[in-house]
């Protein structure tokens, strides 16, 4: 199994040579590493530069946004799958191991991922959680992608998969223009395609940095085409037989419309919540976010960030 490593830079300095030491860390290596630089404008590329690593291809394009960066990368990589680690992220060590045992065991899935850790700036660490796996050992197939991902963190982390070539191009890579949630849109695509391989053990790093502690507020409008996208599959999910789909599209816009409330766009969260109501398996919580979306902004803002945050 021969694996190019994509990583999309943009402006991650003080992070990027600690995401290249864990890949250089690896127990078993990537086969190349592709480190698109996405405009940067700080010394992230020179960093990288001046590593010479005879594994490194230092692939520089004008600011285009990560999934730009990614698709690059993709159309550079000379090998059949491709992993990703975003330039602030790392890996376990044990993490391309674990992808190759998991392609050797189930060597017709064509996505392949681990279970994550978050690890906040407070030194806090979180393991993802991951509900309703059927298999018991550490590693076996996910047949039940969307019922998992419905409740639970989400199951595939972009620091942590490895994907066939093939089988992302056909889906079309990664939307560009779309600032947060891009990803999930990739993996909603290839997993009404596909089945996953998967490995419950938590051997992706995602790291909060001052960065990107803030990304939520990128969706804080009622523009939600990651929401759209997901409403527009929901009949290709429904004749495909995906079980979960409703529940994973109402997880996703009860989420929207408290992002909204957070940041007092209570009208616009409201339509997200109703909405969420058709497929949601969470009315009695829907009803009660309702509830708070008519109450003055102030309020509710106090409201949710209780709710939500400080618990």
């Amino acid at each position: 199994m021969k694996i190019s490593l994509i990583i999309p830079l943009f402006n991650k300095e003080d992070t990027i040579l600690q995401t290249l030491k864990s890949v250089f860390n690896q127990i078993e290596k990537p086969d190349e590493v592709i480190v698109v630089d996405d405009g940067s404008q700080d010394s992230s590329r020179e960093l990288v530069r001046q590593l010479s690593n005879p594994l490194i291809r230092l692939v520089c394009q004008s600011n285009q946004g990560v999934s730009a960066a990614r698709n690059r990368g993709v159309e550079e990589a000379s090998y059949e799958w491709v992993t990703f680690l975003d330039a602030d992220d790392q890996w376990d060590e044990e993490f391309l191991k674990e992808i190759r045992s998991l392609n050797r065991l189930f060597p017709k899935e064509k996505v392949l991922a681990t279970s994550y850790t978050f690890f906040y700036l407070s030194g806090k660490t979180e393991t993802a959680t991951i509900n309703h796996i059927k298999f018991k050992e550490d590693q076996g197939v996910v047949e039940n992608y969307f019922q998992v991902a419905a409740a639970s963190h989400p199951p595939i982390n972009s620091s942590a998969i490895a994907i066939h070539k093939e089988a992302l191009v056909k889906v079309g890579g990664f939307p560009v223009g779309i600032k947060s949630g891009e990803d999930l849109i990739t993996w909603t695509r290839l997993m009404l395609r596909h089945q996953l391989a998967y490995s419950t053990r938590p051997l992706g790093k995602y790291i909060f940095h001052s960065a990107n502690e803030g990304a939520s507020t990128l969706r804080e409008t009622d523009n939600d085409p990651v929401g759209r996208e997901m409403l527009e599959l929901l009949p290709f999910a429904l004749q495909a037989g995906k079980v979960g789909y409703s529940l994973y599209l109402g997880r996703w816009l009860k989420n929207k419309g408290i992002l909204l409330l957070e940041v007092g766009k209570n009208s616009h969260a409201r339509r997200k919540l109703l909405q969420s109501y058709s497929y949601s398996g969470e009315r009695f919580k829907l009803i009660i976010l309702l509830g708070i979306s008519i109450l003055p902004v102030p309020i509710s803002k106090k409201l949710i960030s209780k709710i939500y945050q400080s618990g």
